[in-house]
């Protein structure tokens, strides 16, 4: 709902390699206070975010924007951390960004993109 799909994308590909998403997190357990501190790598710096578990719902309970299949936070507090970074969740609209600077900023690595569209092959 949010148009953060580039964010998205690149955490669904780290999901593949949990230690690089276990990295990310200084605050390792759920804790009662619903305090979290997670890094994230921007311009070249990685910084350290401080969130909090309350996040934007519909009044029936659900996330308005991110979610996870189950009972999972990080998702969840790896985008408000992101959001945070960049000012809020609608800048992350605005920025119209891409996965490979998405994963820039979630790995502190470079990475390339490929097209791979019929004009090109």
């Amino acid at each position: 709902m949010l148009g953060d799909e580039w964010f998205l994308s690149a955490l669904a590909m780290l999901a593949e390699r949990p230690a690089l998403i276990e990295r990310l997190f200084l605050t390792k357990q759920v804790n009662e206070e619903g305090i979290y501190r997670v890094k994230i790598c921007k311009n070249g710096q990685w910084q350290v975010v401080t969130v909090d578990d309350y996040f934007p719902c519909h009044p029936k309970g659900d996330p308005i924007f991110s979610r996870s299949t189950s009972n999972e936070l990080w998702v969840l507090l790896l985008e408000k951390a992101f959001a945070k970074l960049h000012g809020s969740y609608l800048q992350l609209v605005a920025r119209t960004g891409f996965v490979n600077e998405a994963l820039l900023d979630l790995t502190g690595c470079p990475s390339i993109t490929y097209d791979m569209s019929d004009e090109y092959v």
